[in-house]
């Protein structure tokens, strides 16, 4: 334990072991401060002027030896004094002190101080020559933390951490209002979060601040930063401040440092005046699109021309949608202009509005044979030339495995073109869909043989990163609060950031989360009853693109994972094979199509729904008889594909299927079996459940069915379990005590989806 311990940051105050506030006098405070950061003997003569340099030298001396008695009556041997030199011994814990060592450690350790507030409210009277030396180490240590304030502003901008950015340069710019660079990492931090109606606004009050201040404009860098994000496409956003704040689900990019890190490294590769590729591959839900349109707002504070494209489904697709999209969203970019007028002609076939950018532009003519659409081609390819060569250019194409086979020959052609350009091409994929377009198969998997191309496989969050989504969409502050929830969630949703978000906005609007009116914070509503919680439907939204994924695919697989949701738990090949009438050979190549799109997982040799809300969906779309008739189906298949010396081990699960089939006798016979079966393996009170599954299917028999039920019943101590609780569809739960937030009565006033 230190023998004095001062706290400078805030109004100063002095302690010792057993009392954390010692009553010392303003100047003796001071005093102590002083020998404390200057930590070396002092004379009397240069502490006296230090502290009553106002006073004449025998007033100021014996001023200073009355200081020196009370702070030696207080703090015993810490503070030495002879007859020339004053200082401090022993252990001195000083928070000023910490901060300085903590800047040479850690610079998030060192953002943690309240440095702004060195020596606040400390009584100066005639200490002229000690208020110069707290004001030059105030602006010393200030130095010091807008030092740390921009090294941690640097790196949570080069991880995306937007939020985090803004909550540190707005910390900077309170402490330092006319720091252009704090004033550059707010403008880009508010423009990648809220868009550029703040962005600017800050901008603009920065601009006023500083006329008012100085008299002075913002330095060039920063208002080039400025003038970029003006001319970013989009409309302008509008904001009523009267009307009360929606909810916001809005979070920095949990989870993604590292697939940031590599698109930042793209883009700084384009110095080398070589073109660069990223695909973004994932499953639907895991934020993809998301990544690439922060990094898109990133690239624009940058300088970059950003164009973006998107590709749909078959149906709704056209010939080079997705690069006539983009080249629409460049009419006004700088370099354009530079284009030759033939080919600007070529591409007006795609881009009629390039005729009203230029008046004069002569129509193209039609193309005489198919061949010649390689001048359609080049003339895409000299209008990204041309926007490469004035500014590093990013073409953005969004589901790129929908593309249409004119879209991929032209991507495919550009990619080529632009090799030696600034040219920095982004695509998404769901590699679940590529089967459905032979022409985006071919194409990634060419793009990912480049030797500048990389393959970002953007997966699934942790429990862990689930836990830091929710807490920062829910304003947790608590060291451990929302954890079990986030942990639910996270098994509900394996992780899909999509359907965590999904369930949350359900879990709202049912009123089971509310949120306190001024910090936002997430919380329970007093008024909910726990009743009110337990079974939880999931998210239309959820299931809605659930069943999308379901109905693209052909009818054999869809048929396919009909069965296998229908079986409940993992099903063999074996028995898909005897259902479906098909060899093992070509079974195996359709599982394998159900595997990649990732609705299906393979384990120990056996298939079952990658996850239990998309074996539910798929189950709700089959009509009563389809349903009916695959649990026969697959009642008679388990049969069937099973030696008869392990068909006791299967009994209970041809029975179940069998009594959703309709099947009685077969229900029956089969769970018998596995009564017995269990009994022989001391399971009574599984036999016991086997046993009331028989009777429900065969009620014909049930003074046989009672009779093993009171002799087994005698042998297990116990009531009957249920049957089958292991191959009911799993119900998605939030239970009350998944849900650890804090616990508010009026909490879901003011809150809005």
């Amino acid at each position: 334990m230190a023998d004095l311990a001062l706290t400078l940051f805030g109004p100063p105050y002095a302690g010792i072991p057993g009392n954390p506030h010692v009553a010392v006098a303003a100047k003796s405070l001071g005093l102590l401060a002083y020998l404390a950061l200057e930590r070396r003997p002092h004379s009397r003569e240069s502490l006296a002027t230090l502290f009553w340099g106002e006073s004449d030298e025998e007033s100021a001396r014996a001023s200073l030896r009355q200081a020196l008695k009370h702070l030696r009556a207080t703090f015993g041997e810490t503070v030495v004094a002879d007859r020339h030199q004053v200082s401090l011994a022993g252990t001195v814990e000083c928070d000023v002190s910490m901060f300085a060592e903590a800047v040479k450690r850690s610079t998030r350790d060192a953002v943690q101080f309240d440095v702004d507030r060195f020596f606040e409210g400390f009584p100066f009277r005639g200490a002229p020559q000690f208020e110069e030396w707290v004001e030059g180490t105030r602006q010393r240590l200030l130095r010091l933390y807008h030092g740390a304030l921009h090294e941690e502003c640097r790196h949570a901008v080069a991880r995306s951490r937007w939020r985090e950015a803004l909550e540190l340069a707005e910390r900077w710019v309170a402490s330092d209002p006319l720091s252009e660079e704090g004033v550059a990492v707010v403008v880009q931090a508010v423009f990648c979060v809220t868009g550029r109606t703040e962005a600017l606004s800050r901008y603009r009050r920065y601009c006023d601040a500083l006329k008012r201040e100085i008299g002075t404009r913002p330095g060039e860098s920063l208002a080039d930063l400025a003038r970029r994000i003006e001319a970013s496409p989009g409309p302008i956003e509008s904001s009523d401040a009267t009307e009360e704040a929606p909810l916001s689900f809005d979070t920095d990019l949990i989870g993604r440092e590292s697939h940031w890190v590599a698109l930042t490294s793209a883009w700084a590769g384009l110095s080398d005046q070589h073109a660069r590729i990223v695909l973004l591959e994932g499953e639907s839900g895991m934020g993809k699109t998301r990544l690439a349109d922060e990094f898109s707002r990133w690239s624009l504070s940058r300088g970059a021309t950003v164009l973006r494209g998107r590709a749909y489904e078959p149906a709704g697709g056209v010939p080079f949608g997705p690069i006539s999209a983009a080249l629409r969203g460049g009419i006004g970019a700088p370099g354009l202009a530079c284009t030759d007028p033939e080919w600007l002609s070529e591409v007006s076939r795609l881009v009629p509005e390039l005729h009203r950018r230029f008046a004069g532009l002569p129509p193209a003519d039609p193309p005489s044979a198919a061949g010649e659409r390689w001048r359609l081609f080049e003339g895409v390819a000299q209008i990204f030339l041309s926007l490469a060569a004035e500014r590093p250019t990013v073409l953005f194409i969004d589901d790129l495995h929908w593309c249409d086979v004119e879209s991929c020959a032209l991507i495919q052609f550009l990619l080529q073109r632009l090799d030696e350009a600034q040219f920095l091409f982004i695509a998404t994929v769901t590699a679940g869909e590529l089967a459905q377009s032979t022409a985006a198969l071919q194409l990634v998997q060419t793009i990912a043989s480049w030797p500048r191309a990389r393959t970002i496989q953007v997966e699934a969050l942790s429990q862990d990163e689930v836990w830091q989504l929710v807490r920062q969409m829910g304003n947790i502050r608590t060291p451990t609060g929302a954890r079990r929830f986030a942990a639910r969630l996270h098994e509900v949703s394996d992780g899909n950031p999509f359907q965590v978000i999904e369930i949350v906005k359900m879990l709202f609007a049912e009123g089971l989360l509310g949120v306190t009116p001024i910090s936002r914070e997430w919380v329970v509503s007093a008024e909910i009853s726990a009743s009110r919680f337990g079974r939880v439907e999931m998210p239309r939204s959820v299931r809605d693109a659930i069943r999308k994924r379901i109905t693209r695919l052909s009818y054999e697989l869809r048929d396919l994972v009909a069965t296998i949701a229908v079986a409940g738990r993992p099903v063999g090949i074996e028995v898909l094979s005897h259902i479906h009438g098909m060899s093992r050979l070509r079974l195996a190549a359709l599982t394998d199509a159900l595997v990649e799109r990732h609705l299906v997982e393979e384990g120990e040799g056996a298939y079952r729904m990658a996850h239990p809300l998309i074996g539910a969906v798929v189950r709700a779309e089959l009509t009563s008889s389809r349903r009916s008739e695959l649990h026969r189906a697959m009642s008679i298949a388990l049969e069937l594909a099973t030696r008869p010396e392990r068909l006791a081990e299967r009994a209970g699960e041809i029975a179940w299927h069998a009594e959703r089939s309709g099947d009685g006798p077969r229900a029956f016979h089969f769970a018998l079996l596995a009564s017995d079966h269990a009994v022989q393996h001391c399971g009574f009170d599984e036999a016991l459940s086997w046993l009331e599954l028989a009777g429900r299917a065969a009620p014909e028999a049930e003074a046989e069915v009672r009779s093993r039920l009171e002799k087994l019943a005698l042998l297990a101590g116990t009531p009957a379990a249920t049957v089958g609780s292991g191959l009911e569809d799993p119900a998605v739960t939030i239970a009350e005590n998944d849900v650890d937030l804090r616990v508010a009565g009026s909490a879901t006033a003011g809150a809005r989806i």
